[in-house]
């Protein structure tokens, strides 16, 4: 019997996995290995920045816990440094780690790419450090999205991507959009806790219609440049339609009470926005 509680006290506990937002991570690397290989990346070149980026976003994820610890052990006593299941050193080793292995990899892709990288990977240690905490969250969204693109495609192509003045500020607006259904995720925690994020801040009456809103004038836009495509493939349509439909019931999840469905929102928001990219940039290449 002692021996099985030994065994049983010795197996990994999955939910330390969660130290590095596992979720959030994979979509960006998936973004960013897709939107390599639609410049014409190989999939070698494809796989290292997309290790790249999962770098940074574990190094972020991490960082984010570890300055939280003491809120989330009021409000989220589940998560792996509250429950007891990572300690700071643990989590600090993965920021080290993480961010150290995304700068490596976007050096061997050239100066620019790496200015490029560290630009975003800053963006995302200022959110976790200072910028949520005034309610300025929303400015390293905006930054990280448009950097994501550009880092990406410099790195396969030497060259900003087709249609940049248009794309990147789109970006821009697309990284705010995508936090405030975020924000929306947590916005009873942060009333309770006086936490500072777009939702507190606008207010549950305006939070909602601001998030509508800026979704449909995103989608809007991004179609009335697709009519526009030279050629139009029915993958790059049919992409674009589910990108369409995923946002939209992203948006209805949001305006739920359960912070379950909001959560869900969040996320087919985040994806919908992403499968657009993409299927924007194979239209324009």
């Amino acid at each position: 019997m002692a021996e099985r509680h030994r065994q049983q006290r010795a197996k990994p506990d999955v939910r330390r996995v969660a130290l590095v937002h596992p979720g959030p991570s994979a979509l960006n690397a998936a973004l960013v290995a897709s939107l390599a290989l639609v410049a014409g990346g190989e999939p070698t070149t494809a796989a290292f920045l997309a290790v790249a980026m999962l770098g940074f976003q574990f190094s972020i994820g991490a960082l984010n816990d570890v300055v939280d610890v003491e809120a989330d052990r009021l409000t989220k006593p589940g998560k792996p440094m509250p429950a007891g299941l990572v300690s700071g050193r643990a989590a600090m080793v993965v920021v080290i780690l993480g961010g150290s292995a995304g700068l490596v990899i976007s050096a061997g892709f050239g100066t620019a790419v790496l200015i490029l990288g560290a630009l975003g990977y800053a963006s995302g240690v200022a959110y976790d450090v200072s910028m949520r905490r005034r309610g300025l969250g929303w400015l390293c969204f905006a930054a990280a999205f448009p950097l994501l693109i550009a880092w990406t495609w410099v790195a396969v192509t030497d060259d900003l991507p087709p249609g940049w003045p248009f794309l990147l500020p789109m970006a821009a607006l697309a990284g705010p959009t995508v936090h405030l259904a975020n924000s929306l995720v947590d916005v009873d925690l942060d009333d309770m806790t006086g936490g500072a994020s777009l939702a507190t801040q606008l207010g549950l009456r305006r939070a909602r219609p601001v998030l509508a809103g800026l979704v449909m004038l995103i989608y809007l836009l991004a179609w009335a440049t697709l009519a526009t495509a030279a050629t139009l493939s029915g993958g790059v349509l049919g992409m674009a339609l589910v990108a369409t439909l995923a946002a939209s019931l992203g948006v209805v999840l949001s305006w739920q009470e359960a912070p379950r469905a909001r959560e869900a929102g969040w996320l087919l928001q985040a994806v919908g926005l992403a499968s657009m990219a993409v299927a924007w940039l194979a239209s324009m290449t």
